[in-house]
């Protein structure tokens, strides 16, 4: 039987794996499912930090604009950057809300914070452009620029909902890419999409930072745009593939149905 840790540590595991948009919904199965809904009171605000920052949690910032709760963010417990707006945000991950705000006193990197607004810059417009309702936070440390990307889209009414998340990081001319993507539907079933590839793509440095930043966007978008089209290009073919080889070519006994017969039988019965 199991303790009452293990218990906690599966429920937990079922809440980190909640598709996009259904956090709530897989929170209140699990109590349900609980001996005691109380036993993960404890544990919630470290699992739903983590969710939070893997997920990407798209929130308002004061200053106007959409901002991304990620680890690369976090300065403190409860608290993320906002490089953009200049503060940092004070954030519920329980009820998935910024709290509060301050003023940022020494978290950016002041050496690489002109390349690192440029960055941030050139990623707003691509994200406005390529992921409508998404967002793009840029950060930077030690000379560093981390581009943090997501697009969600949630559609209950039809039965799924989906998330894109890349993350991308640039030093000396090189991009370093992550790419996840999580369709969930689930009309009549249960069927996910789970996709987690890495990419590295050259970006020489341009005259100034505004010119590296614009090289490096159209080479992060030229890179995404590609993995996409594999994507769906592997799914256009999977149904005479992969789904194929997940059925046998013939019954067990090695000879094919003869339906018409089992349906001139049938008819011949019920007369």
């Amino acid at each position: 039987m199991a303790t009452t840790a293990e218990i906690v540590d599966i429920a937990n595991s079922f809440i980190l794996s909640s598709p996009p948009g259904e956090l709530g919904e897989v929170v209140t199965d699990v109590r349900a499912l609980l001996p005691d809904e109380k036993l993960i009171n404890a544990s919630a605000p470290r699992t739903f930090r983590e969710y939070n920052t893997e997920q990407f949690v798209v929130v308002d910032s004061p200053k106007g604009h959409k901002v991304l709760i990620t680890k690369y963010g976090e300065v403190a417990d409860g608290e993320f950057l906002d490089p953009r707006g200049g503060v940092v945000l004070q954030f519920d991950h329980i009820k998935q809300q910024v709290t509060g705000s301050r003023p940022i006193s020494g978290e950016l990197d002041s050496g690489s914070e002109a390349l690192r607004a440029a960055f941030d810059k050139a990623a707003a417009d691509y994200a406005k452009e390529h992921y409508p309702g998404g967002a793009a936070t840029t950060y930077s440390k030690g000379g560093q620029i981390t581009l943090a990307v997501t697009g969600a889209k949630f559609n209950p009414n039809n039965f799924w909902n989906g998330r894109w998340r890349s993350v991308w990081t640039y030093s000396n001319g090189e991009l370093n890419g992550h790419v996840r993507i999580v369709v969930h539907y689930y009309e009549d079933g249960n069927v996910q999409l789970n996709t987690d590839t890495k990419i590295k793509v050259s970006s020489p440095a341009g005259a100034n930072h505004e010119a590296t930043a614009s090289a490096a966007l159209k080479a992060i978008s030229k890179a995404e745009q590609s993995f996409q089209a594999a994507l769906e290009a592997n799914y256009a073919t999977m149904g005479d593939t992969t789904f194929k080889a997940l059925r046998r070519k013939l019954p067990v006994t090695i000879n094919k149905i003869d339906w018409d017969k089992i349906r001139n039988a049938k008819l011949s019965q019920g007369k």
